[in-house]
């Protein structure tokens, strides 16, 4: 059984009830992670899994939103009693990104292992991987494929597939609507999607412009899109997360992907998918279902289990 849990679906902006962006893969062998936002570790604490235990974390990009916590992540593996070195897959600049932050904290990690004396220092061993434009990885009973994505200005950026027992979950990265996604998700039995929500964000003087919020919006994949792409990947559960911004009306939102979904089911029977930054495809129609999947603070933490068929339990 592959189980993905979604340990934050924030974004920069700070929200109490979201924390930033981070999952969770998990089977009975293998823990990786993808991205280490604002708070992961005390959300893996949350669910009772160990940083000492991970085998492995993934970053999409090097935004900070979704790499603030890294030190923070390895220091505390270290206090979790982790004996293993930290493996780590990211995109180029990976290396000289870690290298930097490792030293920062140099003297203050040197203090700490000179009186505290503990057994190991193996966590603050860093191997660091990094993506060309497309690859293969097995850790132990997981398959992992990276692909790149378009999260123009930033160079570089990379969605996931997850294979574990015929199974599959595509993790979208942030990004814009782009060919790769529609390639490589389809089929996905979950098709994880960021979402920029249209009409949700107002424009106020200096901070948040009209340019502002078109810049926004231009690398991120709005929500009148997000239901095409489910549409056309055919996955089976599109699931929601890196909401922008991080309050928004949930009925509306699920309105509008259904809307959007059922929208090009019907120019997918016709032959034609009619919008400007999507690719056309032709895929076969079948049964769609979508959730909105959201991780509070102060709710119980749900799992997304590919074996699990009903619907989610209400909080």
């Amino acid at each position: 059984m592959m189980e993905l849990t979604l340990l934050g679906t924030g974004c920069p902006k700070v929200d109490y009830k979201r924390f930033g962006p981070a999952n969770l893969i998990s089977t009975k062998m293998t823990k990786i992670l993808v991205d280490c936002g604002s708070g992961i570790t005390q959300r893996l604490d949350q669910i009772n899994i160990s940083t000492a235990d991970i085998d492995a974390l993934f970053l999409t990009h090097l935004h900070s939103d979704h790499v603030v916590d890294l030190y923070q992540l390895i220091i505390s593996s270290w206090h979790s009693y982790r004996i293993k070195p930290w493996i780590i897959y990211g995109p180029p600049g990976t290396k000289i990104f870690i290298k930097k932050i490792m030293n920062a904290w140099k003297k203050e990690r040197e203090q700490r292992i000179n009186y505290e004396a503990r057994s190991s220092i193996k966590a603050f061993d860093i191997i660091v991987k990094e993506f060309k434009s497309f690859g293969n990885i097995k850790i132990k009973d997981l398959k992992i494929v990276y692909f790149t994505v378009d999260h123009k200005p930033v160079k570089y950026a990379y969605g996931f597939n997850f294979y574990y027992n015929k199974k599959k979950l595509t993790i979208s990265g942030d990004t814009k609507p782009c060919e790769n996604i529609m390639k490589f998700g389809q089929n996905a039995d979950v098709l994880l999607h960021e979402v920029f929500i249209d009409g949700e964000i107002k424009e106020t003087n200096k901070m948040r412009t009209k340019k502002t919020l078109h810049n926004v919006r231009d690398y991120h994949t709005p929500s009148t899109i997000v239901g095409k792409i489910a549409k056309i990947t055919n996955c089976k559960k599109l699931v929601l997360t890196h909401f922008v911004p991080t309050k928004f009306n949930e009925n509306k939102l699920m309105k509008i992907v259904r809307n959007d979904f059922l929208q090009a089911a019907a120019e997918l029977k016709s032959g034609v998918i009619e919008y400007s930054q999507c690719p056309s495809s032709r895929t076969n129609l079948s049964e769609w279902h979508f959730l909105v999947f959201e991780m509070l603070a102060f709710r119980a933490i749900y799992f997304i289990t590919f074996e699990y068929t009903g619907s989610f339990p209400n909080t």
